[in-house]
């Protein structure tokens, strides 16, 4: 994405804006579960069955678990270690690792589809400053950001965590923040956990998902990594 001095062109801010207000819906629907903090185990999204249930409908992740399992699911992340540790180690690796685990036992076609979408966007909620899903729309939308292909393949989880992070890190997140700061946005809502989010809807927007399809997934599941793809 790079211009042919060799810049890289600054994010529009129309791009920035209609994503922060699709952040902020977003955020708005889920904000117990956004700003719970620790311990993971007591997050609303994983004590109780019916917003969980809510979520696996609302974000298509529940097609990647077998049916008959999902509040196993649910309970085995509330209460076991395994999962709160995997959420408290930020490269992302030890995510990946649960996943290969439990996809054993929980993964539909036989434990052969990657339960890495639902892991990971169930990561983004209960720990959005560290997280974000693995999303098909959002990792062109990366690649693009870093001047890469944009159908690059991330072998791992971790990688494209590390991807997001280069950006984040870089002149997409230093656009996002600078927009802000001009805007004067002082809300509580300004605050690297939401912006990572906004990051997330623009390089979704930016990979090719639709302001339709953008508005009512906010930043949801994809396949999953190459390295397990079908």
């Amino acid at each position: 994405m790079s211009l042919p001095d060799g810049t890289v062109p600054k994010l529009p801010d129309a791009l920035i804006r209609r994503a922060i207000h699709t952040a902020r819906k977003n955020w708005d629907c889920w904000r117990d579960v956004f700003e719970h903090g620790s311990p993971i185990n007591t997050n609303p999204l994983l004590e109780s069955e019916l917003r969980f249930r809510a979520f696996l409908k609302e974000y298509s992740v529940g097609r990647t678990i077998q049916r008959s399992t999902h509040e196993a699911f649910r309970a085995e992340l509330r209460d076991k270690a395994l999962f709160s540790d995997a959420v408290g180690e930020d490269s992302g690796r030890s995510l990946g690792e649960l996943e290969v685990e439990m996809r054993k036992r929980f993964g539909t076609r036989e434990g052969a589809r990657s339960l890495i979408s639902a892991l990971s966007k169930i990561a983004a909620f209960v720990r959005p400053e560290r997280f974000v899903a693995w999303d098909q729309y959002a990792r062109r939308g990366i690649n693009t950001l870093l001047d890469r292909k944009p159908s690059s393949r991330f072998a791992t989880y971790a990688d494209y965590l590390g991807a997001f992070d280069q950006a984040w890190n870089g002149e997409a997140g230093q656009d996002i923040k600078e927009y802000l700061a001009k805007a004067g946005a002082q809300e509580a809502k300004a605050q690297e956990r939401f912006l990572r989010r906004v990051l997330d809807v623009c390089a979704m927007r930016i990979g090719g998902l639709a302001e339709r399809g953008e508005n009512r997934r906010a930043s949801s599941s994809g396949s999953k990594p190459a390295a397990s793809a079908s």
